[in-house]
Formats: structure tokens, C-alpha cells, sequence
């Protein structure tokens, strides 16, 4: 064999262990921002996330308690003044449709 020929084999050969390593370190680099990235999310992430999901429920149970409250507080007052229930009622219908413009009437006057 000449000696061109054993040169080409002996670069291929270190071509491709070069390429090997080069895989190799790759793989472990990944490997090791891998794990970093777990780190983080188990550090950092997944605990926000977890008082997030804790506030927002606090939220919502206070809101549903709130508006309990109310209602029953509503209808207390409805059941002990129904007179005034009814007139608050109509002032406030009346007034929304006030509010809404438009025509009052059902059928529209055709001669203004």
C-alpha cells in the first residue's frame, strides 16, 4: 500500500474519532443542561406555580363567599321590605330603559 493511501486511512480514522468525542461531549453537555434546567423548574418554577395556584384559589373562595353573603343579605331584605323591593325595582327598570334611549312605546308613532 503506499503511503498516501495509509495517510488517507489514518485521517479518516481520526475524523471520525474526532467526531466520536465531539458526539460524545455534545451528549454530555446536553445531559448536563438537562438536569440544570430540572433544577430550576423544581427550584424555582414549580413552587411559583404552586403559590400561584394557591392565591387564585384564595381568591375564588373569598369571591364565592362574598357573593353568598350578599345574596342571603338580598333576600333577608327582599323578604322583610317586599313593597320597597318592588318599588326599587321599577324605579331601576325605569330608569335603565331610560338610560338605554330609544322609544318607550311598543309600536313606533309613524307620524313624527
Amino acid at each position: 500500500m503506499s503511503q498516501s493511501a495509509n495517510d488517507l486511512r489514518n485521517l479518516r480514522d481520526e475524523a471520525v474519532e474526532s467526531g466520536s468525542r465531539l458526539a460524545d461531549d455534545a451528549r454530555a453537555e446536553l445531559a448536563r443542561l438537562r438536569g440544570q434546567v430540572e433544577r430550576l423548574m423544581e427550584e424555582r418554577v414549580t413552587p411559583a406555580l404552586g403559590s400561584a395556584a394557591e392565591t387564585v384559589e384564595d381568591y375564588g373562595r373569598r369571591a364565592k363567599e362574598t357573593i353568598e353573603e350578599n345574596a342571603y343579605a338580598l333576600s333577608d331584605t327582599v323578604r322583610e321590605r317586599p313593597l320597597v323591593t318592588v318599588a326599587v325595582a321599577a324605579i331601576g327598570g325605569y330608569l335603565l330603559g331610560r338610560l338605554m334611549g330609544g322609544n318607550t312605546y311598543v309600536y313606533p308613532d309613524r307620524h313624527r
